[in-house]
């Protein structure tokens, strides 16, 4: 048996024998996905209007879709110089602004094996004229990986870098550190990583490559409260998350060492409670973010893995898609 053979069965068998161990009984319905265009690949950051219109971006080049409930779907945004991936797309449909991360992910491998990578970076996109409003490039060199916004239009940055929460006031051009926390510091690859507001202003947050779960509740005057929230095992690469309409937490979990991505459940989600996971989809190709409306969940499945496997790295997917799900 060859190698890849030996690593798609293993990660079969992985995928069985762990789905096994959770609790299962509430399968999300999967919808037919939708097919994006040939010419676009690797999706990552996605939003939602009111009238049912997705933005997805393409975490390779900064190219933005425009996906119509009737089907129809054009290019929003092309990418360009300043805007060069997508990790991250959060809508502020009332001031008609597309925010959006774009760190260099992929960098620029040079003649002596290095990979040299450009300055990480948050903007602003006008919906309507489709002028870029803003580049605010992330401080200290950080890694901006996802956004929350607050009705004040204002928006918060996971740094997966170094160990903060990066704060956007209405109108400012700089980001500022809103929340830092030795919690949020990793030893491996990636920290903060998904970012999702209550209405009550709470926030949560994931760390990527440790797998942890954090609650973050601002107060007026002092620092924010940071809460770890016990998980029942350690995520398999927690990536982003989103709120539900019955106040779970949708996550996602790239199944970085299992092969075996999955859409998760938890509740509840306080500090010290027993929060219980449901699997709602699994053996994904490394899901990488999400948007809710009220049943339905649509997860962008970026197929990136076969780029972490030796000698797979430029065999890419002939087709790419958005995933769709209906919560039990």
């Amino acid at each position: 048996m060859k190698r890849r053979d030996v690593l798609i069965a293993l990660s079969g068998l992985a995928a069985i024998t762990t789905d096994a161990l959770y609790p299962t009984a509430a399968y999300a319905r999967e919808l037919s996905p939708i097919e994006l265009p040939s010419s676009f690949q690797y999706p990552n950051g996605i939003a939602r209007t009111k009238d049912g219109t997705l933005y997805v971006g393409s975490v390779t080049n900064g190219r933005i879709l425009q996906i119509f409930p009737n089907g129809r779907i054009e290019t929003l945004f092309p990418g360009n110089s300043d805007i060069f991936a997508i990790t991250s797309l959060r809508l502020d449909e009332a001031r008609e602004i597309l925010w959006g991360a774009s760190p260099d992910v992929l960098g620029t491998p040079q003649s002596n094996g290095e990979i040299v990578r450009r300055p990480g970076r948050i903007f602003a996109l006008d919906t309507r004229s489709l002028k870029v409003l803003q580049i605010i490039i992330m401080p200290d060199g950080g890694f901006g990986n996802d956004l929350a916004l607050d009705t004040n239009g204002g928006v918060y940055v996971t740094d997966s870098s170094r160990p903060r929460i990066h704060y956007l006031s209405p109108g400012a051009s700089q980001l500022q550190t809103w929340a830092e926390d030795e919690r949020f510091r990793t030893q491996l690859r990636f920290g903060l990583s998904g970012i999702v507001r209550r209405p009550d202003g709470v926030l949560f947050v994931t760390m990527y490559s440790d797998g942890r779960l954090f609650k973050v509740t601002p107060r007026t005057v002092e620092n924010p409260v940071i809460e770890e929230i016990s998980l029942p095992r350690k995520i398999d690469g927690s990536d982003a998350i989103q709120l539900a309409s019955d106040a779970s937490l949708i996550m996602l979990e790239a199944g970085i060492e299992s092969g075996n991505g999955r859409v998760l459940q938890l509740r509840p989600l306080e500090a010290g409670a027993r929060s219980q996971f449901n699997v709602l989809a699994s053996r994904m190709d490394l899901p990488v973010n999400l948007t809710v409306a009220g049943q339905e969940v649509w997860v962008t499945e970026s197929l990136f893995r076969h780029r972490l496997v030796p000698g797979q790295e430029k065999k890419i997917p002939n087709r790419f898609f958005v995933r769709r799900f209906v919560l039990p």
